[in-house]
């Protein structure tokens, strides 16, 4: 088995559907909800001793992945934007000490910003991203791809090519997270 790591119930959601959409064995995963990135960086979070347990004493899972948001840089919280995302997960990694591999991925549009809906709006067609832009213009309050996403795209159920070059990093990840 392998272990996914995340930040929400939207990502696992979408997890479930990449996974699916890639034909990669979902059942032969376990996935972890840390219900917000800081509690994923958090070592002392009681999912990383539920984890810890299944790695060592009853080794079930044999690879790690963790999924994050980038973030905007100019966040006030800690760790925020993709620099510093990555040198935290790089240390929460090191600080974990699994005996086992552990990988990550940062969700982020192509300016390494954003959240899983920035990523998932960075692969819509340039006519799509277009009239968004638009209408951002035209409207006179600030848009995160978070309200866009759930305003225009989520009820269409993914309607997104998760074989654009942008779901290539992750979709990469994720075959190598099931090879034995």
């Amino acid at each position: 088995m392998v272990a996914i790591l995340f930040e929400g119930k939207t990502d696992n959601q979408f997890l479930e559907q990449v996974c699916n959409t890639y034909n990669l064995p979902s059942e032969q995963v376990k996935y972890f909800d840390f219900n917000g990135k800081d509690n994923l960086f958090n070592i002392s979070n009681s999912n990383y001793d539920e984890l810890e347990n299944d790695i060592k004493n009853l080794q079930k899972i044999d690879k790690v992945l963790m999924i994050t948001d980038a973030d905007k840089k100019s966040d006030p919280n800690p760790y925020r934007g993709f620099e510093a995302t990555k040198n935290k997960l790089e240390e929460v990694i090191s600080n974990l000490d699994f005996n086992i591999p552990v990988d990550y991925y940062i969700m982020c549009d192509e300016n390494k910003q954003g959240n899983l809906e920035s990523f998932l709006l960075s692969v819509l067609d340039n006519e799509q991203k277009k009239c968004i832009e638009e209408f951002k213009k035209c409207y006179k309050y600030d848009l995160n791809d978070k309200w866009v996403y759930n305003t225009f795209y989520k009820q269409k159920k993914y309607p997104f090519d998760f074989e654009h070059q942008n779901f290539r990093e992750l979709k990469e990840k994720l075959i190598k997270l099931f090879e034995y």
